[in-house]
């Protein structure tokens, strides 16, 4: 009997097991492999060492990448986060309609990060977008921009579309965790004379905060895989100007065609996401 449980285990196991060997093991796998190879995609790789790994570090490409991609986690977890968080109380104290916000809140989410990007590429134009002439509209000319080709606020202006969207994201999380607050506590601190202040900074976010966290390693787990954004509105320029470690990958692999230093980035894009993420988790636990 146990063994049939033991088969009956295993078959509904396996096809999930395959799945995921072949789709996350394999190319971790093959991209650790590579990594230490020379190889342009066609010939027959030939191992080199850690060669790419000291070009890819002596590279200043890498380290302005590196720089971009901290301010996007930068700003996903000190903005991002805490608008959501304080959206997400801002529903809890909502008794009514709270349900049609949190589905307008989510709606972004759904949509394809490259449609927004492309959306978002016609609003930043410098000549007919709708920002600039905005900032026309309220005599603030002085802060008109080329907000795509000067490489003093690409980065930024590839990192704003990227925040906006995903708030519903943290928000459905952080929401949710908020939801199973016993109520009677809230009412009793609203019995007590406490404000909507003290009662988020109290007990509400302390009461969160598992959750909080688990919203806090998503985004920052997403910021360093971070593509499409930096592709459709500006395709990581000007140069690098602004690029995240994922977009420079895809150029160094599948433009340049140095596919073995291409998976070197890859290979520290994985180990930067393990880390903090293990980072995060003790950094909490203590």
């Amino acid at each position: 009997m146990k063994k049939k449980k033991y088969l009956f285990a295993v078959i509904f196991i396996m096809p999930a097991f395959i799945l995921y060997t072949i789709f996350i093991v394999a190319p971790v796998f093959f991209s650790t492999y590579y990594s230490f190879t020379s190889w342009d995609g066609i010939g027959m790789p030939k191992m080199n060492g850690i060669q790419n790994y000291i070009k890819m570090f002596s590279m200043k490409d890498y380290w302005k990448v590196l720089l971009n991609t901290i301010k996007l986690i930068g700003a996903s977890v000190f903005i991002q986060i805490p608008v959501a968080t304080i959206l997400s109380f801002l529903l809890l104290r909502r008794t009514k309609g709270y349900k049609f916000f949190r589905t307008f809140y989510f709606i972004p989410v759904v949509v394809a990060p490259i449609a927004i990007g492309i959306m978002f590429s016609i609003f930043y134009n410098g000549d007919v977008g709708p920002v600039n002439q905005l900032l026309d509209l309220l005599h603030l000319s002085f802060l008109k921009q080329n907000w795509l080709s000067d490489v003093k606020v690409v980065v930024n202006s590839v990192i704003f579309p990227q925040i906006w969207q995903y708030i519903g994201y943290s928000l459905v999380i952080i929401f949710a965790a908020m939801k199973s607050v016993d109520n009677e506590m809230l009412e009793s601190a609203d019995i007590d004379g406490a404000n909507s202040f003290q009662i988020f900074i109290r007990i509400v976010v302390p009461m969160c905060w598992d959750a909080i966290i688990v919203a806090v390693i998503l985004v920052v787990t997403g910021s360093l895989k971070s593509f499409d954004y930096s592709w459709a509105l500006t395709q990581g320029g000007p140069g690098n100007a602004s690029s995240f470690l994922a977009v420079f990958m895809y150029k160094t692999a599948f433009v340049q065609n140095k596919f073995g230093l291409g998976s070197s980035i890859t290979v520290t894009i994985m180990i930067y996401s393990i880390a903090l993420s293990a980072f995060i988790k003790r950094l909490h636990r203590n």
